[in-house]
């Protein structure tokens, strides 16, 4: 399809980042920013028909065109009831409106990733509107494709990534490609855009962040007895790795916490972490900020309770999970 006399743009997919420059494309096209951003409605959260009706039909002012930009309308409007009134409005719309209808999922693919067999019925309408409808499908790509889209991406971003550290993260992310982008974003941040991304840098945050969970959320969840949410990062972490693995890694890492809070009480800072442990800056930032929320007293608490659960583990006589969820439960409890 073609976007020149385009009234409604309906852009579907995960890649947020290729649906904001889309949007950004349609807005140079407007002209003076200033001017386009006063001819500029957005629609999210809890947004109804007639709101949507009342943006789409306000004049632009000095402009030849307003755009109106409606987040998830196919899944607001999609019941049977609905569905029918708003196709109706997107007919009559006036060529002084643009309409982009931005959807955060593949309309054509069901949640296995495979092409529905019937099509959506937004994706029908736009088919059957000619030209005055432009669709444009902003999917994550997998694989080598996702490897090619992190170089891309952490370049716009500012920064650099090796070609072979964008391999290791699209190996990693291949059955998430979403989370890619927020790896992406802050490996950047750790090297500081400094320097590119190596290989090492994604293994060593690839240790604390999977695809969907983050070792150091779920310390932090522990530090504020959040148990309902502290299970829930804990399963999400089991899923990601050995259960085993994960429970020396946590017995590490609180024997580091104690050191850490032993540094701080002394005077030490974020920098004097990172030297008298001799752990790496980011690792040093996030246990420091760990180490001052939880008390030394806390610390040696758990690290005790830890210790017991290890001779349990390697005397046979509990499961690594079970330890996890077991000792999760307890130090994740509300102060009595």
């Amino acid at each position: 399809m073609t976007d020149a006399k385009a009234v409604v743009f309906l852009v579907h997919g995960e890649d947020d980042y290729a649906a904001a420059q889309f949007v950004h494309s349609l807005l140079d096209k407007m002209g003076d920013p200033g001017m386009a951003e006063m001819n500029t409605s957005r629609l999210e959260g809890n947004y109804d028909l007639e709101t949507l009706r009342s943006a789409c039909y306000a004049m632009p002012f000095l402009a030849e065109r307003r755009l109106v930009i409606a987040l998830n309308a196919g899944r607001r409007f999609g019941r049977d009831d609905e569905r029918g009134k708003f196709t109706a409005l997107l007919d009559s719309l006036p060529l002084t409106t643009a309409l982009v209808l931005l959807e955060d999922k593949r309309l054509d693919l069901d949640e296995r990733g495979k092409e529905v067999r019937k099509p959506h019925w937004l994706i029908k309408w736009a088919e059957g509107a000619g030209t005055r409808a432009f669709i444009k499908v902003v999917g994550l790509p997998k694989g080598p494709e996702l490897a090619k889209w992190i170089l891309t991406y952490a370049k716009s971003q500012g920064g650099e990534v090796e070609r072979p550290a964008a391999a290791r993260m699209a190996e990693l992310f291949n059955e998430e490609p979403r989370a890619a982008a927020g790896e992406v974003d802050k490996l950047l941040a750790y090297v500081n855009f400094a320097r590119p991304v190596g290989v090492e840098d994604v293994d060593l945050l690839a240790a604390f962040y999977g695809p969907r969970a983050d070792f150091f959320k779920l310390i932090d969840f522990i530090a504020a007895r959040n148990g309902r949410s502290a299970m829930g990062e804990l399963r999400r972490l089991l899923d990601e790795q050995d259960g085993i693995a994960l429970f020396f890694s946590l017995v590490g890492h609180f024997r580091l916490l104690v050191q850490a809070r032993s540094v701080i009480e002394n005077g030490g800072s974020e920098t004097s972490v990172e030297k008298e442990l001799g752990v790496h800056p980011f690792r040093a930032k996030k246990m420091t900020a760990q180490a001052r929320t939880l008390t030394q007293r806390d610390l040696n608490h758990i690290y005790r309770r830890l210790l017991e659960y290890d001779l349990s583990i390697k005397t046979g006589q509990m499961e690594a999970e079970l330890a996890l969820e077991t000792l999760v439960t307890a130090l994740a409890a509300p102060a009595r």
